[in-house]
């Protein structure tokens, strides 16, 4: 064996153990990406099931007038109701809260935050954190979502 094959040698071994930390690391933050869109969609969905639910809860005075106008305090008492039922089937390593819901006229906005504390993540400091506004207007569905 020369010398320049001496100094070669384990570097195939070398090059395997970096590429395997490299490709762990890679799988580590995939499982971290897939639960953050997870935790996403959910708190989209929650946001959405809530403001659709909390428009059809119509004041029915003025709705026999041709008015179009929410009951405040029933379109309240339903996106809280459907928001705390949507919570219960939630995934386990989501954490997911109801900031505010209000309510104008015929039109309803609730906001919603979700976070979610990484897998493998957390020892690069990150948190994942989400927060979904939906609207939806009386009879006529999802008008907006930021």
């Amino acid at each position: 064996m020369n010398k320049k094959q001496e100094k070669e040698k384990g570097q195939v071994s070398l090059i395997f153990i970096v590429s395997m930390v490299i490709v762990i690391a890679a799988m580590a933050l995939l499982v971290d990406g897939v639960r953050y869109l997870v935790m996403r969609n959910r708190t989209r969905m929650m946001a959405d099931a809530s403001a659709l639910s909390a428009a059809s809860i119509l004041d029915l005075e003025e709705a026999s007038n041709g008015n179009f106008v929410l009951d405040r305090s029933g379109a309240i008492y339903t996106a809280n109701d459907i928001f705390s039922k949507n919570i219960e089937t939630s995934p386990e390593y989501a954490d997911f809260e109801l900031n505010e819901v209000r309510v104008q006229g015929n039109q309803i906005w609730v906001t919603v935050t979700g976070r979610s504390a990484p897998l493998f993540g957390s020892q690069w400091g990150l948190n994942y954190s989400t927060t979904i506004v939906s609207s939806a207007r009386a009879a006529t569905g999802i008008s907006s979502e930021r």
